[in-house]
């Protein structure tokens, strides 16, 4: 009796056995066949926002709570940044060339607290300042200082931000900036493959946690900034952003943690290099007197891209590994869903590779 009774119980300890390797056999198969995406890049490179329209494309859609938090961090961007606007207007002795009927508002704005919500008063004061001849003028010299250039958006929204039933919308919410600090990971299921896409802090203190916690990702997407040629960090006002760019990538390229993942570089913000090439000469900056184009000809545009893009390029030491590129707009949604489809295509095409298939 007591042999049989044994005899059921080792086979049910069996049985309990071999369902647990079962599962634990198919979470490490899910585990492995994860597509794994590392975002990495500079600060205000944009590689956040990148991360948030993954979201917009392949996530679930914002939800009425997170529209109501999105607004305060859109009121503090548009206040704080008007704010250090008319700081620089006075600081580069452009104030006397400020309207005297735009008085009232310029001390208006310098006087209300960055948490502070834009009401009828307020939006007036940004709307005024952000038209008058005198803080545009510092506004075109904002290379010289630190100012979040994509904020120009909410100046240009702010009649639909100053209103009593303003509501964050999409758009607000790519545009909408906190610098990124630790790890943030989202998951997505794309044409029914697991994805998990890793962003974390691009300023120089938060780098030393990126390396040794993702030797297993399925590829690097890389994004650096084609706008900040003419730029300086914020940490360090010595550092050409555009420099510092393509020094991290070198790190990161070269890194023997990557070895086996996918390197993707995005140079982002077409649409404000497109801009800027206008009226700031490539050539005109220390780190960048090489550059062979003249300033206006026709093909100024494509030969800056393939100027910045040469830079990455040479620093990558591994003759074997292919880095592939994409030109982006993060807040452009359509030119991120082509962008990561040909990205996903060349992922899964390299695990196929790997795979042997």
């Amino acid at each position: 009796m007591g042999a049989c009774q044994s005899s059921q119980e080792d086979r049910a300890a069996t049985k309990a056995s071999r369902s647990i390797e079962k599962m634990m056999g198919e979470q490490n198969r899910e585990e492995n066949e994860k597509i794994k995406l590392l975002l990495l890049g500079a600060g205000e490179s944009g590689k956040s926002t990148i991360f948030k329209q993954m979201r917009v494309l392949f996530g679930a859609p914002l939800t009425e709570e997170e529209k109501a938090q999105i607004t305060p961090v859109v009121y503090n961007n548009t206040v704080s940044s008007m704010k250090i606007l008319a700081h620089q207007t006075n600081l580069l002795g452009f104030k006397d060339e400020v309207m005297e009927a735009n008085l009232k508002h310029f001390d208006l704005i310098t006087n209300t607290p960055d948490s502070a919500v834009i009401d009828e008063e307020v939006g007036t004061a940004v709307r005024a300042l952000w038209k008058d001849p005198g803080v545009l003028k510092a506004w075109d010299r904002r290379a010289d200082y630190q100012i979040v250039e994509s904020v120009k958006y909410y100046f240009n929204e702010i009649d639909r931000i100053m209103a009593d039933d303003y509501v964050a919308t999409q758009q607000d919410m790519l545009l909408a900036r906190v610098r990124t600090s630790g790890i943030v990971t989202e998951r997505y299921v794309i044409d029914s493959k697991s994805f998990e896409m890793y962003d974390v802090g691009g300023q120089r203190n938060e780098r030393k946690k990126w390396i040794h916690c993702f030797d297993d990702v399925t590829a690097v997407i890389f994004v650096a900034a084609l706008s900040e040629y003419d730029q300086v960090l914020f940490e360090d006002a010595s550092m050409n952003r555009m420099t510092e760019a393509v020094e991290l990538f070198e790190e990161i390229c070269n890194n023997r943690y990557f070895t086996n993942s996918s390197m993707i570089l995005f140079l982002n913000k077409k649409d404000l290099f497109e801009e800027k090439i206008k009226t700031v000469h490539i050539g005109d900056q220390e780190s960048f007197g090489d550059f062979p184009a003249a300033f206006g000809d026709k093909d100024y545009y494509d030969r800056g891209v393939e100027y910045f893009l040469n830079k990455f390029l040479v620093v990558n030491n591994n003759p074997d590994r292919v880095v592939y590129n994409h030109v982006t707009c993060a807040t452009d949604s359509q030119n991120v869903k082509v962008v990561f489809n040909a990205t996903k295509d060349i992922i899964m095409r390299k695990n196929f590779e790997d795979a042997g298939i």
